[in-house]
């Protein structure tokens, strides 16, 4: 048998979400049939692709190796399958934003509203970067706002443009009477016994963050996914747990924002279009002005606010 698409998908989607029980519920299988497609395909390849523990899989050297061409190669195809039945949108339609948990969207649609008055919006969430991006290659989104963890690249299509509007140090939430709650910045290894609460989401975004607690001498003891910020603070809230949020959000009732000392990890802000795109006259009008609207909300916050004081902004790039 040779090695098709299809079993390049299931791969994307197994490191993707860092679980084959995740990934089994993402492809719309049971996890006994992904763990025996995955045997299969390791057959074929002649090598296993994933080390396995108890807090989930992540690439071994071929896996990694194979992953880097695999990705590639699924998004040209959705591409491909797409432009067969692609449809250009007709005048008057809603300009269509996609966008994955990034602070920025408030400001980006204000913006929008006044750069286009009158011109209708239509949003749409996803955690998956590698989506949005081919959504708006494909034109099934004319915007994307793209959060990007840590250093990794972004596998932008030829026909996109990306620009980044911020750059900023993930904090982390822990609940109010925690004994740490009381620092002015939280050292990552003193929450080495700590159970976290993260997204399942963000095209390895797990990933980052697990090197990150390895490289401060712990594996992090994940037992919530959660997608939603809301609900991830809510469970810090409730004592449940710890969990990285950005450093704009405003703390809610039981729980307690804190800078990590070090900022050992950074998020990204993207913003991608078309270039030949109907947001291309405009864009970058509206990337200034989404940018500057996330700098006031960053001076409106109160533990960021402090934190930006002390050590500057990061280098948007």
């Amino acid at each position: 048998m040779e090695i098709q698409v299809r079993h390049l998908r299931v791969l994307c989607e197994i490191a993707s979400s860092g679980s084959l029980n995740r990934a089994a519920a993402g492809l719309g299988l049971g996890q006994p049939a992904l763990s025996h497609q995955l045997r299969r395909i390791e057959r074929m390849v002649g090598g296993a692709l994933f080390h396995r523990d108890q807090h989930g899989v992540r690439p071994t050297e071929l896996g990694a190796l194979i992953l880097r061409r695999a990705r590639a190669i699924v998004l040209t195809f959705d591409e491909l399958d797409h432009d067969f039945h692609r449809q250009e949108p007709a005048p008057g339609e809603p300009l269509r934003i996609g966008w994955n948990d990034s602070a920025i969207t408030g400001s980006l649609l204000g913006v929008l509203r006044e750069l286009r008055p009158g011109e209708p919006v239509r949003t749409r969430a996803d955690t998956s970067r590698t989506r949005l991006l081919a959504q708006v290659a494909n034109r099934g989104i004319d915007l994307a706002l793209i959060m990007i963890c840590g250093g990794r690249g972004l596998p932008v299509p030829p026909e996109v443009r990306t620009t980044t509007l911020a750059t900023e140090p993930s904090f982390v939430a822990v609940p109010a009477g925690h004994p740490l709650a009381g620092e002015e910045e939280i050292e990552l290894a003193g929450l080495a016994g700590e159970d976290w609460i993260v997204s399942s989401g963000g095209d390895g975004c797990r990933v980052v963050f697990r090197e990150m607690c390895l490289a401060h001498g712990f594996d992090p003891r994940i037992t919530h996914d959660v997608d939603f910020d809301i609900a991830r603070e809510d469970l810090v809230g409730g004592g449940y747990g710890v969990g990285l949020v950005q450093p704009t959000r405003q703390a809610a009732d039981g729980l307690v924002i804190r800078p990590l000392a070090g900022a050992p990890m950074c998020v990204r802000h993207v913003l991608a279009w078309r270039e030949d795109g109907p947001c291309a006259a405009t864009v970058q009008d509206l990337a200034t002005e989404a940018t500057a609207g996330y700098w006031r909300l960053a001076e409106r916050t109160a533990p960021y606010r402090t934190w930006l004081h002390r050590h500057g902004r990061l280098a948007a790039g």
